[in-house]
């Protein structure tokens, strides 16, 4: 094997090895990046209300993922609660349904409103099967602007509904979703906005 051929073996390797090295320091990076707080996940306190007649307890969230985007919600007790996907999140579980509380980044030159209606929404009725609005409405969330989309979709042939609210906030939007099979929506409905009505901004 002349020197030439070694030449452009070892520099095969080398480049292998900084590629190699290059795209698991980038995976592992995200991991990293999306890493929640410990203290997001340890509810401070507890809270008991009555909902629809019925005593329910709330454990009380602060989420301190990402800084400007803190947060305070209130999420029953018997509710199965974990990090969601990224940073600032949280997803749940309950009884025939499940929930998402996540921050959400709206570009500079555009408006909560126009984001939902021309790219969050759209992207929902191409993604869901059986994607249908039953209604929309700009709601206010302790003083903060606010916009909720209800819709119908199908999973795995049951149909479920589902409460999507945006909350205007000075860095990113927290968006809360609530699925549901559709015969409890109504039962939920009152919990789902004891929820929503929860949540502040800590550093606004």
């Amino acid at each position: 094997m002349n020197k030439k051929v070694i030449s452009i073996f070892i520099l095969t390797i080398v480049a292998l090895v900084i590629l190699y090295l290059y795209s698991f320091s980038s995976f592992f990076g995200n991991i990293a990046s999306n890493k929640a707080n410990p203290a997001s996940l340890n509810p401070a306190q507890t809270q008991k209300l009555t909902i629809n007649n019925t005593d329910r307890v709330f454990n009380t969230y602060h989420n301190k993922d990402l800084k400007e985007n803190y947060y305070t919600i209130q999420i029953p007790q018997d509710w199965q609660v974990q990090a969601g996907k990224n940073q600032g999140s949280y997803a749940v579980s309950f009884t025939s349904g499940n929930g998402v509380f996540e921050l959400m980044d709206v570009p500079d030159n555009s408006t909560l409103e126009l984001f939902v209606l021309s790219q969050d929404e759209p992207k929902l009725r191409t993604s869901l099967a059986g994607y249908n609005r039953t209604d929309y409405k700009k709601i206010s969330v302790n003083g903060n602007e606010a916009y909720e989309l209800v819709y119908t979709s199908k999973i795995n042939g049951e149909t479920f509904q589902t409460d999507r609210i945006y909350i205007s906030g000075q860095d990113h939007a927290e968006l809360i979703t609530l699925s549901v099979k559709q015969q409890d929506f109504q039962n939920l409905q009152s919990l789902f906005i004891s929820i929503v009505n929860s949540f502040q901004w800590e550093n606004k």
